[in-house]
């Protein structure tokens, strides 16, 4: 591997374990057995090195915006794929959405794109919940689907915001408890075999989210 990659791989798992203001770049040259100048060469700043995940960042997400409803196969497995995926972000990027504090404002390739994203984001959950409604897995007004589809995002997105205010650790458990609590949602207006499979699937599959992410 180039030493480019090694260093982002590696400030990369740091960032995430032990948050992005107590790792420095002296400590990361040191692990890596090169000099700080080495280091520099590459990256000038620490800052360049969340630029250069985030440019990463971006193009996982956009795999996972990728993932959409195929009405040839079962959209509740399809949902299940989605939330696999999700989680795969939010843990393997944790850093990014739990330091912000830490690091400012977001890298400009995130703000460039953060628009857009979200609206994808939108637009992919209600996706998801159209099919639903289409096959009579979900009772809901299609009126209301957007509405939906926004509160599930912000759940997801923010809930994990919640759980490291209150001094929850922010690992697969959190990422979990997010997602059983988005769930609440509309499962009770879900068909009841259907909202079984996700809460067990929620409950059962994120820890091989972790295992990817790590």
């Amino acid at each position: 591997m180039k030493t480019r990659d090694r260093i982002i791989v590696l400030a990369q798992t740091r960032f995430n374990e032990l948050g992005y203001g107590n790792v420095t770049t002296a400590a990361l040259a040191a692990e890596l057995g090169i000099s700080e100048g080495n280091l520099w060469y590459h990256f000038k700043t620490k800052r360049d090195l969340l630029e250069a995940i985030s440019a990463e960042f971006v193009l996982y997400l956009n795999e996972r915006l990728a993932l959409l409803p195929d009405k040839r196969n079962d959209v509740v497995e399809g949902y299940i794929a989605l939330m696999v995926s999700l989680a795969q972000e939010l843990l393997r990027y944790r850093f990014l959405y739990r330091d912000q504090a830490d690091y400012g404002c977001h890298s400009q390739i995130v703000l460039n794109n953060i628009t857009g994203l979200y609206e994808k984001s939108r637009a992919q959950f209600k996706a998801f919940y159209s099919e639903m409604v289409r096959v009579n897995v979900l009772d809901w007004p299609k009126g209301q689907l957007d509405g939906l589809a926004v509160n599930a995002i912000i759940l997801i997105r923010f809930g994990l915001e919640y759980l490291r205010e209150s001094q929850q650790a922010f690992d697969s458990r959190a990422v979990e408890k997010t997602f059983l609590q988005h769930l609440t949602l509309f499962e009770h207006r879900l068909e009841p075999a259907a909202a079984r499979r996700l809460r067990y699937a929620i409950a059962n599959h994120l820890s091989d989210a972790a295992v990817y992410a790590a």
